[in-house]
């Protein structure tokens, strides 16, 4: 396959593959697609509400499954190629616990949250540390645990460290706790200058040596305008970000990833492309804004930074209130690292409500979407998609033939 430019060349490269014509020296080539659902995916389990990649390995988040009772949750682990390996819950599952609302997969461990586990009071919340084969190595919970606290509401492994966020922790001051690879607590860590109700800890990221953890709710800036934090392994406080433009009701903070020698805060209220359509921020691990990123084609209500992710030079974002297939359709964005677009992603059959996008991930030379209202067994039983990642090429790899 090839694709006609307009000086009547057809093209491809010289690896064979499709080459999609663009400006300048470089190009890019769209990504195969590979849907995955779960092996017993039922309606209402939302299979891919959360997704991890990493270690060789895809987890995948089904919070609403039933196998432990109600809303008990689940988890499901595949290989790069979206082979299921095995389906993971918790030893002690009980219903409401929402096990699989959040996941993480690096340095050879799965960590998945249970926000409303119950075993320091009432919703105090709980983690689970697998290793790559699905066993179970242990449970941790916070050292001052209370109930309402939702520890494991986020979570984040690498660096040799796994962070569990605990957002409603101190009147939804919120906190988020450090521990080894063992789950052996290190740290408990709050913002300096932390305020009821500034929820940080919603959001979790580590790698390069950086801890990062949003807070969508500070008010710096305005009402809700956002915020993140920085750290370096042990849990000490090295900065506070907030958006060069911050405005009130951005809630910069929902989503943070760190890697590539660079940080990516989501700010998917943000309103340069109308009502709610969202930005995202590129900093290096200090701290220093290097780009604010939207959507080529952004628009109301597109919610552009409601996930972000970097990996194997990337940067991915995701907007799952886009409507390209269909009101809340859903798709993701994909930058380089200096936050050029360099294509766009929605599934192939995606359709109305499927909040393609809700989550991402991105490594390993995959990229990996959410989709957790998609109906393929039944209402909101959900899916993922695999993408490989895009490769970037320069004329040097270009064959033509005139036509």
């Amino acid at each position: 396959m090839a694709f006609k430019h307009s000086t009547n060349k057809v093209y491809t490269t010289k690896y064979g593959e499709p080459y999609l014509w663009g400006s300048g020296d470089v190009t890019t080539i769209p990504s195969n697609e590979n849907k995955i659902t779960a092996s017993d995916g039922a309606a209402g389990n939302e299979f891919g509400r959360s997704i991890a990649i990493g270690s060789g390995r895809i987890v995948v988040g089904a919070p609403y499954d039933d196998d432990n009772g109600s809303s008990s949750g689940s988890a499901y682990i595949f290989d790069l190629d979206g082979t299921q390996l095995a389906k993971i819950t918790a030893s002690d599952g009980a219903a409401g616990d929402f096990f699989g609302e959040s996941v993480a997969v690096g340095c050879g461990r799965i960590v998945v949250g249970a926000r409303f586990d119950d075993d320091n009071g009432s919703s105090s919340g709980s983690a689970y540390i697998f290793d790559l084969d699905g066993t179970q190595l242990t449970k941790i919970t916070a050292s001052d645990g209370a109930a309402n606290d939702r520890f494991g509401w986020s979570v984040a492994v690498g660096s040799g460290r796994i962070v569990v966020g605990a957002y409603a922790d101190d009147s939804f001051q919120g906190s988020a706790y450090i521990f080894d690879l063992d789950g052996t607590q290190l740290a408990k860590i709050t913002a300096s200058d932390g305020a009821a109700g500034d929820q940080f800890g919603e959001s979790v990221a580590i790698g390069n040596g950086r801890i990062v953890v949003g807070a969508r709710y500070d008010s710096d800036n305005g009402t809700n305008s956002g915020s993140a934090y920085i750290f370096d392994l042990d849990g000490n406080q090295l900065a506070k970000i907030t958006a060069s433009d911050a405005a009130a009701y951005d809630w910069f903070g929902l989503s943070v990833a760190v890697g590539c020698g660079r940080i990516v805060i989501g700010a998917y209220q943000d309103d340069d492309n109308g009502f709610s359509s969202g930005s995202a921020y590129i900093y290096d691990l200090d701290g220093t804004q290097l780009a604010k990123i939207t959507a080529s084609d952004g628009a109301a209500n597109d919610q552009f930074g409601t996930s972000v992710a970097i990996g194997s030079g990337r940067i991915v974002v995701g907007a799952y209130g886009d409507d390209d297939n269909g009101s809340e359709s859903g798709s993701t964005y994909i930058f380089d690292l200096d936050g050029t677009q360099l294509t766009k992603i929605t599934a192939s059959d995606g359709a109305a409500s499927d909040q393609f996008g809700e989550s991402v991930a991105v490594g390993s030379g995959r990229i990996v979407v959410g989709t957790p209202d998609d109906a393929d067994n039944g209402s909101s039983s959900g899916s993922a998609y695999i993408y490989e990642t895009p490769r970037v090429y320069t004329p040097y790899d270009l064959i033509y033939n005139e036509v």
